[in-house]
């Protein structure tokens, strides 16, 4: 069994501080580093752990828009093997309980969507938009009211999950998870805008400037 692991999450890129060699573009001094995401695994064996590490990391960098809220804020993943349900989310303590061996993707999406929900605020920025698309009342609680399956949470998460490319029997409507895709930054971007042009002999002022 593996006691606590911290582990490498998403991938940093930095440009040497060296002079370019000659002949060489700037591209050419690019190097690749892993980035400590320090996620905090309890319990599980070495090889548990590793998948749970991985699905974290890809977790994180299909969430663009919210990959730095998640990687100052990572979940506590803890072994619960009598544990009822396959998985649960605590978010008091931001803590993840797991079955060891029981680790679909799916279901740990599902989890660290909670995560990601609780932590950088889902259900206050998009909660009203996010209730209408699922066509639910806009008085609904986000959270513990009724039977689970009717949260607007349980909701969120499973389009979370499938905005990732997991199926879900959780019926999210295309409308919810195109709310979801877009608050995640996976909604299709808009194109950049075009970078002014210098003509030689441009009279300076001309030039945009810079501060």
């Amino acid at each position: 069994m593996r006691g606590v692991r911290t582990v490498a999450g998403l991938v940093l890129t930095f440009f040497s501080l060296a002079a370019p060699a000659a002949g060489l573009a700037v591209s050419d001094h690019v190097s690749v580093m892993r980035w400590p995401a320090n996620i905090e695994v309890v319990g599980l064996s070495h090889t548990d752990a590793a998948q749970v590490e991985e699905l974290w990391s890809e977790f994180v960098a299909g969430i663009p828009a919210h990959a730095s809220c998640l990687l100052a804020s990572p979940p506590r993943i803890v072994a619960k093997p009598d544990m009822g349900p396959r998985a649960a989310y605590a978010p008091s303590s931001a803590t993840l309980y797991v079955k060891p061996g029981d680790l679909p993707r799916l279901v740990v999406f599902h989890e660290l969507a909670h995560h990601l929900d609780f932590t950088c605020g889902a259900s206050e920025v998009l909660g009203e938009e996010f209730r209408a698309a699922q066509g639910i009342a806009a008085a609904k609680p986000w959270w513990k009211d009724g039977d689970p399956v009717t949260w607007p949470a349980e909701y969120f998460a499973n389009a979370v999950a499938m905005a990732l490319g997991e199926q879900s029997r959780h019926r999210v409507t295309p409308e919810a998870l195109a709310v979801v895709e877009d608050w995640l930054g996976r909604g299709e971007a808009e194109p950049p805008a075009p970078l002014p042009v210098f003509v030689v002999g441009q009279h300076a002022l001309a030039m945009p400037l810079v501060s």
